[in-house]
């Protein structure tokens, strides 16, 4: 016959208690470093570099400002291609057109449609001989030469594009919206009741975790301006908004094991909490370590070191040249794709 043997579990309560209060200690001294890089080294880093390299710094910002717009142009003109199965001197012609006049392109593109036989039935003879144009005049290549599979591949995606039939377009977009799920008035509202039924509990929840709470950690209730106290007040705000029990009652907890009140906390809410605080510490640790290697660190109290002007200068100009060379390479692109073909052979040509 088994017998219960009873446990006395309060050395392994103060024990767990006492390694909660020093995992908290641990996570407000990263918090505490964290901040500081924040809210003082990286603002007085900022300061200095803008003052001493505020003619680099804008030139940054302007090349930066081409290279959104080059490459906004860049996806445009590629998503033409793919979308009509155009050479890239018709597409950019056309998104140009497009830009420059919104309302004309609007109507050329229903024309299009029409001079295409769009609303009538293609037969596969068309769409395979439209299909044999395009090879060769887009990608320059006699259809003839293509193996099987990638001929059989590129016609499928061909008549993918080009012959969507306007019936499997609204099909498509009806069966991507998401459809109601009552059937009548009546099933809406039995529905809204189960909704509000399977929420009233976890409502419920919400509301009597974030009053317990209040009363402990709200900051006009506590006179002793604790740091963690104000750190677990501002998680609290966090944990209701998102409605996150399960995150409330690790911060119930850790209130009260901050308020040495852990006669009611199980011995596995004790664990969970001291798990939670040491994922928190490594974090932040960790990202204090990858802080310390940036030129920002210690800024607010050191200053610049006499290598560091010399280091970020050298590194802007670095950025800086790099940047300028993609936004070169940008800009060639769209230049012979406004050129076109002929444009392209000439410089074939002169090479």
């Amino acid at each position: 016959m088994s017998k219960l043997v009873l446990i006395d579990q309060m050395p392994l309560r103060s024990s767990a208690a006492a390694q909660c209060k020093e995992a908290m200690k641990r996570l407000e001294r990263a918090r505490a470093g964290w901040h500081h890089f924040e809210r003082k080294d990286k603002p007085a880093f900022a300061r200095w570099r803008a003052r001493e390299f505020g003619a680099l710094l804008s030139r940054a910002r302007d090349i930066e400002t081409e290279i959104r717009d080059a490459q906004a142009l860049v996806h445009e003109v590629e998503m033409e291609m793919r979308r009509a199965f155009q050479d890239p001197y018709t597409a950019y012609q056309r998104v140009m057109a497009r830009r420059g006049h919104p309302a004309a392109a609007a109507e050329a593109e229903a024309r299009h449609a029409a001079d295409a036989g769009i609303g009538r039935r293609v037969s596969d003879f068309e769409k395979e001989a439209l299909f044999q144009d395009w090879v060769k005049s887009a990608l320059g290549t006699n259809p003839d030469k293509m193996d099987d599979e990638a001929y059989s591949a590129s016609f499928e995606a061909f008549k993918r594009h080009m012959f969507r039939a306007p019936v499997e377009e609204m099909a498509s977009t009806q069966s991507a919206r998401p459809r109601p799920p009552h059937n009548g008035p009546q099933d809406v509202a039995l529905g809204a009741v189960d909704d509000e039924e399977a929420a009233a509990p976890f409502d419920a929840r919400v509301r009597d975790l974030y009053r317990r709470l209040v009363r402990r950690l709200h900051p006009d209730l506590r006179a002793d301006g604790s740091a963690a106290v104000s750190a677990l007040w501002h998680e609290v705000q966090e944990a209701y908004a998102a409605s996150d029990v399960a995150r409330m009652e690790i911060l119930l907890a850790l209130s009260d094991i901050e308020s040495n009140r852990t006669a009611h906390q199980t011995l596995s809410q004790m664990r969970a909490v001291l798990l939670d605080l040491e994922r928190a510490s490594w974090a932040l640790e960790k990202s204090l370590l990858e802080a310390e290697g940036e030129d920002a660190w210690d800024f607010a109290r050191i200053g610049p070191d006499p290598g560091l002007r010399l280091r970020v200068e050298r590194q802007l100009k670095s950025d800086l040249a790099s940047r300028t060379q993609r936004l070169e390479l940008l800009k060639r692109m769209i230049l012979e794709w406004a050129q076109g073909p002929a444009f392209n052979r000439k410089i074939h040509f002169a090479h």
